[in-house]
């Protein structure tokens, strides 16, 4: 189920995207529920040590994420999308003045798993947008390729030693 627009501003708002990819040797199920069993991100997830929240689209979730192993931030987003063993987006913003739009910044958070015969396929992706996308995107695109890589080799790792469990 998806919620709110998939848009992306135009002109001087335009979004900017970083992504990543992982092959991961595990069925699309079972890559869902580690990824969606958020009370265990404190176990193997080195980029977002906490998250809190309802597991359906339009609800709010508060993340801690993390920098070389400390708190730096946490923000609340707004679960989008949400499909069951394919799809996972979230949205956090800057807002002027508390206005509900446009925003300073506006980062989505989509996470997408695809069947291969090897296993699934997973891309993990931020599109930045918002007045500051300009500025702020140069800057974080190497950070964030680099966190998400992360996560996605840990996620890999955790699916591997929970599918070891259950053989």
């Amino acid at each position: 189920m998806t919620v709110g627009k998939e848009t992306v501003d135009k002109g001087r708002t335009a979004g900017r995207v970083s992504s990543t990819t992982i092959a991961i040797p595990a069925r699309a199920g079972m890559v869902w529920s580690v990824l969606t069993d958020l009370e265990s991100y404190p176990d193997w997830n080195p980029f977002i040590r906490k998250a809190a929240g309802q597991r359906r689209a339009g609800a709010q979730w508060r993340l801690e994420l993390t920098l070389n192993g400390r708190t730096y931030r946490t923000v609340r987003v707004q679960v989008t999308c949400w499909e069951p063993g394919r799809r996972l987006t979230w949205r956090s913003g800057i807002p002027i003045l508390r206005m509900p739009m446009p925003h300073l910044s506006t980062g989505t958070h989509d996470v997408r798993i695809t069947e291969t015969r090897q296993g699934v396929d997973l891309v993990q992706a931020e599109t930045c947008a918002g007045w500051f996308a300009p500025v702020l995107f140069p800057w974080l695109q190497g950070r964030m390729q680099a966190r998400f890589a992360e996560m996605n080799a840990a996620l890999r790792d955790e699916v591997a030693r929970r599918t070891a469990e259950t053989a």
